[in-house]
């Protein structure tokens, strides 16, 4: 009897300890047009390497800024109205984003975190 309750409560102990986890963690920076519609939206989910990035107008190019100096950090091409950014290639902190449509220059500012994407380990290989 005391080895059935015993594996019983080891089991749930068990249980619990795989259920807490680190549930993943999603931030959604929206800018928006003058007018209120919005302009370009990004979605970091903590699980992920990477940022996605979603424009109301096609854009052909993103910049990412140090923001204390405008110095350029990264760059990319674009075709359409989604891209995805490798979050990884990035410090942590606080950058600008500007996307470049054919209209507009469309400029936010993002946090990058890499706490929990296992980005350190990929950082550490490189």
């Amino acid at each position: 009897m005391k080895t059935i309750f015993l594996t019983i409560v080891i089991s749930l102990i068990s249980l619990i300890g795989f259920s807490q986890e680190k549930s993943a963690k999603t931030i959604k920076y929206v800018t928006t047009f003058p007018n209120g519609e919005e302009a370009i939206t990004i979605v970091d989910n903590s699980a992920s390497t990477n940022l996605k990035l979603t424009s109301a107008q096609d854009f052909y190019k993103y910049e990412i800024l140090a923001p204390e100096n405008h110095e350029l950090i990264h760059s990319s091409s674009n075709k359409g109205k989604v891209c995805e950014i490798d979050k990884t290639q990035l410090e942590e902190g606080t950058y600008t984003l500007k996307v470049y449509t054919d209209d507009f220059v469309i400029t936010s500012d993002i946090t990058i975190d890499n706490s929990s994407t296992g980005a350190e380990a990929k950082k550490d290989k490189a």
